[in-house]
């Protein structure tokens, strides 16, 4: 219903006994103190008939906030852009939501269901290991808000909970596919590097084929499981491993400086914010290096940090 609604208030129903100085804003009354023509006022107070006072109520105007997420079937024409710009979401927030089948690439077909977030943010599906602090960590939130928006009675989560992280951001996407040497050869010049004449981790009997990154980080961490380096992010989350933005001693760095991705094994952290990594197949195949990168110089390349 438009406009002002009249509904019953807290202001009690009176019969006879009025004060003068209502009475006497209502125009003249009966014997019953009812206004002769049924009805008067006396500032935001409103008497009806039979001695009920009423007072006006505001009724909200526009839609409430949804606090769950939903699911759209791609319709023939749909691309992510046209569907983000539909819910006042961005496309990057639908991929996020749709880790397995979005992730990776921009691509929909027509039947497609995926899932939309009811505001900015994120949907995630919980794990066993998640904890609101985990998530807030992983994308970039106060906590207490995935707890308030949520309207969640406690801040302990089980597995399978359909959670919304307003205004979450989620990690970088895979670039196009690209020469690696093409974008590497831009990119070597403005970082120190030197290289390594050693060494391995102890994790040298690991799954992952030798002289990649990959293989070099494995060695360093027992990498439990498996992928392409630029998915090594989520795929370490959907285990229960620890992410985030930060870079900590022993984590791993996980970046999209090619088409696959590149991990390397933070081996410290400077007081000015800078970080040094060592690395395989970043100087050259099956050559370990030693490189320091500084604060946002990897841009939206940087994916985070398992810790």
């Amino acid at each position: 219903m438009l406009g002002i609604a009249i509904a019953m208030s807290s202001y009690a129903a009176m019969d006879r006994h009025f004060p003068t100085t209502l009475t006497a804003r209502l125009g003249p009354v009966n014997a019953q103190a009812v206004s002769i023509d049924g009805s008067g006022g006396y500032g935001d107070v409103s008497m009806g008939r039979y001695s009920t006072i009423i007072k006006p109520v505001s009724i909200p105007m526009s839609a409430p906030v949804s606090h769950k997420a939903f699911t759209y079937t791609v319709q023939a024409g749909d691309s992510l852009a046209t569907i983000a710009s539909k819910f006042n979401v961005s496309v990057a927030e639908i991929r996020w939501s749709n880790p397995s089948n979005l992730y990776s690439s921009e691509t929909i077909a027509t039947g497609d269901v995926i899932v939309i977030p009811p505001i900015h943010g994120v949907v995630v599906v919980t794990k066993a290991s998640d904890t609101v602090q985990s998530l807030g960590v992983k994308y970039s939130v106060d906590p207490q808000s995935i707890v308030d928006f949520n309207r969640l009675s406690s801040s302990t989560l089980s597995s399978g909970m359909t959670l919304v992280i307003p205004n979450g951001v989620g990690g970088s996407f895979p670039p196009p596919p690209a020469l690696f040497q093409i974008l590497h050869s831009s990119l070597s010049s403005a970082y120190p590097v030197k290289v390594l004449g050693c060494c391995l981790g102890p994790y040298v009997n690991n799954k992952f084929p030798v002289g990649w990154c990959t293989y070099y980080v494995a060695t360093k961490r027992n990498v439990t499981w498996n992928g392409d380096a630029g998915f090594w992010y989520q795929n370490a989350s959907y285990q229960g491993y620890p992410v985030g933005p930060t870079p900590k001693v022993g984590a791993i760095m996980v970046t999209w400086e090619s088409w696959a991705g590149h991990v390397a094994y933070v081996e410290a952290v400077n007081p000015d914010g800078s970080w040094v990594v060592t690395e395989m197949n970043w100087v050259a195949f099956d050559v370990i290096d030693e490189r320091t990168i500084k604060p946002g110089q990897l841009g939206s390349r940087l994916v985070g940090f398992i810790y």
